[in-house]
């Protein structure tokens, strides 16, 4: 049996997550596969004042889900594809791995390098020290590639 092919893009703040986001959707579209979007709330650390720390993982909770819903929306409106959205807490290289191990259709890790001296943190860790350890391939896109450099690499079948 053939598996849909999914693409797991993580949501965070970094500038170049609008490669990734394009790649991932255009790439899903010419593969008739599917996009994840993953966003991953750092735990605090247990306090005495619990009450405050739900506040702010709630508030944290309802950012994430505003930011899924946007780039959720652009990969839409760019492709007509409608992606699986995720939030976790936790160590952010932990929760990739486990989504990653989770979900078999999951086929590739989409990560957009920064084009300055280095690429950021999660490319930086994952495509290094954590490589080994994930069950698919790693997809770094770097953040100076043109919308149709993207397309195009995205449409390929060779």
């Amino acid at each position: 049996m053939k598996h849909r092919s999914k693409f797991l893009v993580i949501v965070d703040d970094s500038q170049e997550l609008d490669v990734a986001i394009r790649f991932a959707a255009k790439r899903a579209r010419s593969t008739k596969g599917g996009v994840v979007l993953l966003n991953v709330i750092e735990q605090f650390d247990p306090q005495q004042w619990q009450s405050i720390e739900d506040i702010i993982l709630q508030e944290a909770r309802e950012k994430a889900q505003k930011k899924l819903q946007k780039w959720s929306k652009v990969i839409n409106d760019l492709t007509g594809v409608v992606p699986e959205l995720m939030v976790k807490e936790g160590v952010t290289s932990e929760k990739i791995i486990e989504t990653l191990e989770q979900d078999d259709a999951v086929r590739f890790l989409v990560l957009a390098a920064a084009e300055a001296d280095q690429p950021g943190p999660l490319v930086s860790l994952l495509a290094g020290q954590k490589s080994g350890k994930l069950p698919v391939p790693i997809v770094i896109i770097p953040q100076g590639l043109s919308e149709d450099v993207i397309d195009d690499l995205a449409s390929r079948s060779d």
